[in-house]
């Protein structure tokens, strides 16, 4: 038997074995999976559909979660992939299956808030959950219907043919049918108008609250004495913010790209994609942002030291570019 088949079967299984180590399924731990999900809910928030893409792509490649006993979990995330497939994303749908999906993690991961069982039992003890105790609105409708039972007569089963083609006589009802009937007519234009007004707020876009000029620095300096009094109080993330808005001041002091508060962090850095230098300097201060501020990811005393240099870095890469400029 010819050798040259066999080694041919050989060549394509070795070159094509770190194909199929790639293929395998991705796994990470649940902090991470939490993380990224966290931050793929804050983009769906803001309305990020370009950062939302990027981050659903990472998540669409997790197929398995290491729980904290060791256990693989398997996961799938061709919903959010079909989802935003769509000419027009519902992304307030997007935004609340991922907010429940971060809600379903809270027992495996960190310890619930004080307070959490009562909230969860006082919502839970409420309708639509609770179906013991009817309201009074539920007991007077329940009591309106058995008396139409008890007072409008039965309607004999007439054939169609013998049916009386005159016209119904209104003189004929007795004064208790007609309250009745207007009593059912109340009823149900005020049915009518309180599941219209519930459609309206249901359908109703969110509104933000503004954010008020004074609340944001204009110059780095600011942003800097910002920081550091956020630092100084304990307020760690509104440190992170504050370092953050200080880098992009920075850079539009130096003339190297424009800050507008009205552009999403990925908007940003593609304005510098003729000074990739600087956009790699300023990539992971973004992304930290990202995570603490809309991920609402923890951040210490050690990992804000860190995030500091970070802003400082960007500043001295671009001290000597921006006198040139």
């Amino acid at each position: 038997m010819s050798l040259r088949p066999l080694l041919i079967v050989l060549v394509a299984i070795w070159w094509g074995w770190p194909a199929l180590v790639a293929a395998q399924s991705a796994e990470v731990s649940l902090a991470d999976y939490d993380r990224l999900l966290r931050a793929t809910h804050a983009a769906a928030q803001r309305g990020d559909l370009l950062d939302l893409q990027v981050l659903a792509g990472e998540l669409a490649a997790i197929t398995q979660v290491r729980m904290p006993d060791g256990q693989l979990a398997q996961v799938d995330q061709g919903w959010l992939t079909a989802a935003l497939a769509q000419p027009i994303p519902d992304l307030p749908a997007i935004t609340a299956r991922l907010g429940a999906m971060i809600d379903a993690l809270a027992p495996f991961g960190d310890p619930a808030p004080a307070g959490a069982l009562q909230q969860w039992e006082a919502v839970f003890n409420e309708p639509p959950f609770n179906r013991e105790g009817e309201g009074w609105l539920t007991r007077f409708l329940n009591w309106l219907f058995e008396l139409l039972d008890q007072l409008l007569p039965d309607v004999p089963n007439i054939p169609a043919p013998d049916l009386p083609t005159a016209p119904v006589n209104p003189a004929a009802f007795t004064p208790i049918v007609w309250v009745v009937l207007g009593i059912a007519g109340a009823l149900l234009a005020g049915l009518l108008f309180f599941w219209t007004r519930g459609v309206r707020r249901a359908t109703r876009a969110p509104v933000k609250a503004p954010i008020t000029d004074d609340e944001d620095p204009v110059t780095y300096s600011e942003a800097q004495r910002l920081a550091a009094a956020a630092r100084n109080a304990g307020d760690r993330r509104s440190a992170v913010r504050y370092l953050y808005l200080a880098a992009l001041l920075w850079l539009d002091e130096q003339g190297l790209v424009r800050y507008d508060r009205s552009l999403t962090n990925r908007e940003h850095l593609h304005r510098l994609h003729n000074q990739p230098s600087v956009r790699d300097r300023l990539a992971p201060v973004v992304a930290t942002f990202d995570a603490v501020w809309y991920g609402f990811q923890p951040i210490d005393d050690q990992a804000l030291a860190r995030y500091e240099q970070q802003v400082a870095a960007v500043q001295a890469l671009t001290k000597s570019a921006g006198s040139a400029s």
